[in-house]
């Protein structure tokens, strides 16, 4: 045990995204099943959110963790701590959370020029309102699962050893990076022609 304990404190980043993906991995699998995934859309609809949750759920698990284990009690304040702080203004996180749906909204509507299928699929959609607003909470309830794990451990350890955009490009080169924005707030971007999912409503514009 002592070693193990020596090797996670030596190596907390490579400790972590193996946590991370054993968590996040293992629980997809537990979710579905010996059987693999169902070819049935009811029944890929009704697993889907469960497995978007087990995929950021382990992020978080994994830095919460890892915390306690290599910082110990401090540690863990200073962890709690730091979810709690504003560090830039405001307007800063409107900037950092609307550029990239406006940027995917722009270059689908360029590619709708050349076909309709590239349209939006929230344009498509009989109830926007709903649409956008399931795609919205789903975002960031999956980003407050994903990030305090990714920011809160992964990036500061990163950070005593590397530049902000080596430690960008370590971060961002993750597999699991993203998981939650994507299947749920950028669903509604995906375009009309999608495969949908229509008995979850995040993903019904899928």
């Amino acid at each position: 045990m002592p070693d193990i304990k020596t090797f996670i404190k030596r190596h907390p980043v490579l400790t972590y995204f193996a946590l991370t993906f054993a968590i996040s991995w293992g629980g997809v699998l537990i979710v579905v099943g010996p059987g693999g995934i169902p070819a049935n859309a009811e029944q890929l609809g009704l697993l889907l959110p469960f497995v978007v949750l087990a995929l950021t759920i382990g992020p978080s698990v994994a830095g919460i963790l890892l915390t306690g284990l290599v910082d110990g009690g401090p540690g863990l304040r200073e962890f709690l701590a730091r979810l709690r702080r504003w560090r830039v203004d405001a307007r800063w996180y409107a900037v950092a959370l609307l550029t990239p749906p406006l940027l995917a909204t722009a270059t689908l509507f360029a590619l709708a020029l050349t076909s309709p299928v590239f349209l939006p699929g929230i344009f498509a959609s009989d109830d926007k309102a709903s649409l956008l607003l399931s795609g919205i909470i789903a975002g960031l309830v999956g980003g407050l699962f994903e990030e305090p794990g990714w920011t809160g451990f992964a990036v500061p350890k990163l950070r005593q050893r590397y530049g902000v955009f080596t430690t960008g490009l370590i971060v961002g080169s993750c597999g699991e990076r993203g998981t939650s924005l994507w299947p749920s707030g950028g669903a509604a971007l995906l375009p009309e022609s999608s495969p949908r999912c229509s008995s979850c409503p995040t993903f019904s514009s899928m």
